[in-house]
């Protein structure tokens, strides 16, 4: 088995007070005012804080290399108020562990130190889990140098065609509230770049888009899994942009 997975989440937190006025009000039993509460009160919350985590996360999991283990391929980290579970919890091969987090104070950072404490809190649970497992904190402080050295900036080449003179690229920008999709195009000493979508900040949306680039006729394709359309260009109007284009990074 091999460890190449993280994830933040935000478990839920019951709340007595709304839960016995559930209760009370629509006439409940515990359990159905429970999940009443949490589909009321907290799974959009949970949802928006996994999807901006997942900045963090899959720029993790782009630059962790795996690792053999017994039986984990999957950290999960919850981030908690309060330690609820001290004791580190395994689920079929998927190691969860609860640390501390103040999202008070995340939710006034800016974007830049809201990924740092997202980093932060993922090395922590991480960390200790490593430890149960005796594998080498090394592995994930590496990463982390890398991202530092990228100034927390998760972006990325998905895929690249040369065609003869002239270089064709899709560049990924995972931010922490979308992430955009861009075709680069790059003839001699010439860059241009242009916008093709901005997507949910999760793999599953994104990810979903980048099938294949393939030519047809005087058209660059980007097709999604699906071999539908999602971008193309035409190389006649390329070469004419790249031709009054100036330089640019």
């Amino acid at each position: 088995m091999k460890l190449q997975y993280f994830e933040l989440d935000k478990p839920y937190m019951e709340n007595q007070q709304r839960i016995e006025e559930l209760m009370d009000s629509a006439a409940l039993t515990y359990e159905e005012a429970r999940i009443k509460d949490y589909r009321q009160n907290w799974k959009d919350l949970r949802r928006a804080f996994v999807y901006e985590s997942k900045c963090m996360t899959s720029m993790v999991e782009r630059l962790f290399k795996p690792v053999v283990t017994k039986d984990c391929w999957k950290i999960i980290v919850e981030c908690v108020d309060t330690i609820s579970n001290p004791a580190i919890m395994n689920l079929l091969g998927v190691y969860t562990v609860q640390v501390l987090f103040d999202f008070s104070s995340y939710e006034s950072l800016s974007p830049l130190e809201q990924k740092k404490l997202l980093l932060e809190a993922l090395v922590k649970g991480v960390k200790r889990v490593f430890q149960e497992l005796s594998i080498p904190c090394s592995l994930i402080e590496d990463v982390v140098n890398e991202i530092e050295k990228n100034d927390y900036e998760n972006s990325w080449e998905w895929k690249r065609k040369k065609i003869q003179s002239t270089t064709y690229s899709i560049q990924v920008e995972h931010q922490l509230d979308k992430v955009d999709l861009f075709w680069k195009i790059e003839h001699k000493d010439k860059s241009i770049r242009q916008l093709i979508q901005s997507c949910p900040a999760h793999e599953m949306d994104y990810g979903a888009k980048l099938g294949k680039l393939e030519i047809k006729g005087n058209f660059l394709y980007l097709l999604d899994k699906e071999n539908e359309v999602v971008s193309k260009l035409e190389f006649e109007k390329i070469a004419e942009r790249t031709q009054k284009t100036s330089h640019c990074p």
